[in-house]
């Protein structure tokens, strides 16, 4: 096959695979089967379709593998278009799972929570940052401390609130920002708090008061209604409550078929070794290419490969009219690092293997640099589908 007519179909491979419809999988919830039971697609994105209630606004997917951690979950989105009337949803899944893998997908749906609801969870958060507060707050001569630093406060702080509304989510999807500078403003007050001035800065104290202690409550009390403030603002009356779930636990993706890339070039031998002058034998090649790594996750890395072949000419000769041979099939053997541009043409190169039968009838064995182009094609291995 001439190469320029290889290249015209690898460029149609190419157009074909991107004019590929994305997949979609449906989730039954009477039957409690996604995909129909079947693998989720593995290594490409895909959207999950489903039924849902007449008043759902938000449907969540969080999705992550089994054997890593929550923190590791992406999170995906799909909200009620204005004025939609369609019972069903549809999110996409942008970021491909990895192949023969188990996930833990959880699907919650939400609707505008009521404001009984919403106040409830205000007062729980409120409590949780009250007993927080006391519980790292130690009052000493020097002024108000905290057994943990400001920024360890904060954090946790913000997991109150993320725990606490866990249940419920914004219209819109965004989570609880953090608190703002004007609670770190506060919490870098306290330095200059003194407390020994404290008898002279709270009034309305009998002998009996501790006037420190009170002191440090008025400091901590504005702390908190700045704390509860930014909160009340988070959990604003659009707020939409968690009211059904559907968790899917260790679901695996399809086991995609392995693929061995074939390389067929054109490449030139640096032959100068014992020569007067600078010199390069040329002959067809083939060859494979092993990726160091995966395209859909390491699409530079998967671009690189370790590759070997052969030459294919047996009637390379140097000027001095010295055959040029290798060690296998009399053929130099070629390795060396490759690099894949529109992926089908891949630049070689490293070292070639060669013999050279001197004119005296002695072999000369050496390992010389070479430089390749060749055109690539993936050989499938086993039964599955294939990855483009």
């Amino acid at each position: 096959m001439r190469p320029f007519l290889l290249v015209i179909i690898l460029v149609g491979i190419g157009i074909s695979g991107l004019q590929a419809q994305t997949t979609t999988i449906n989730l039954d919830l009477i039957t409690g089967k996604l995909n129909g039971g079947l693998p989720l697609p593995a290594e490409e994105e895909f959207y999950i379709r489903g039924p849902i209630p007449e008043n759902i606004e938000i449907v969540k997917l969080k999705i992550n593998q089994s054997k890593k951690a929550e923190k590791t979950a992406l999170t995906y989105f799909w909200t009620a278009p204005f004025g939609y009337n369609d019972l069903s949803y549809q999110v996409l899944v942008a970021d491909p799972l990895r192949s023969n893998e188990d996930y833990h997908l959880e699907i919650g749906y939400y609707q505008k929570a009521g404001a009984d609801q919403i106040q409830e969870v205000r007062d729980l958060i409120h409590q949780n940052i009250e007993a927080y507060l006391s519980t790292v707050t130690k009052i000493k001569r020097g002024g108000v401390k905290f057994t943990e630093s400001d920024e360890v406060l904060l954090n946790n702080l913000s997991q109150i609130v993320t725990r606490g509304a866990y249940y419920f989510e914004m219209p819109n999807g965004e989570q609880f920002p953090g608190f703002s500078d004007i609670t770190r403003s506060k919490l870098e007050q306290r330095s200059k708090l003194k407390m020994g001035k404290a008898k002279f800065n709270v009034t309305g104290l009998s002998e009996n008061d501790n006037a420190r202690a009170a002191y440090a409550e008025k400091y901590i009390s504005e702390l908190e209604n700045i704390l509860f403030a930014e909160v009340d603002q988070y959990l604003s009356p659009n707020m939409l409550v968690r009211v059904h779930e559907t968790v899917f636990e260790n679901y695996p993706t399809e086991k995609t078929a392995n693929s061995l890339p074939i390389n067929v070039g054109y490449g030139a031998i640096s032959v100068s070794k014992g020569l007067p002058e600078q010199e390069f034998v040329a002959s067809p090649y083939a060859g494979v290419s092993f990726p160091l790594g995966n395209r859909t996750f390491a699409r530079f890395m998967n671009n690189m490969s370790i590759s070997t072949g052969f030459f294919l000419s047996g009637d390379m000769k140097n000027q001095l009219d010295e055959k040029i041979s290798g060690p296998v099939l009399d053929r130099p053997i070629y390795v060396g690092l490759g690099y894949n541009f529109f992926r089908f043409i891949r630049l070689n190169a490293g070292g070639t293997f060669i013999t050279t039968e001197k004119l005296d009838g002695s072999n000369q064995k050496g390992f010389q640099p070479f430089v390749g182009v060749s055109a690539e094609f993936n050989l499938w291995l086993g039964i599955g589908n294939k990855k483009k």
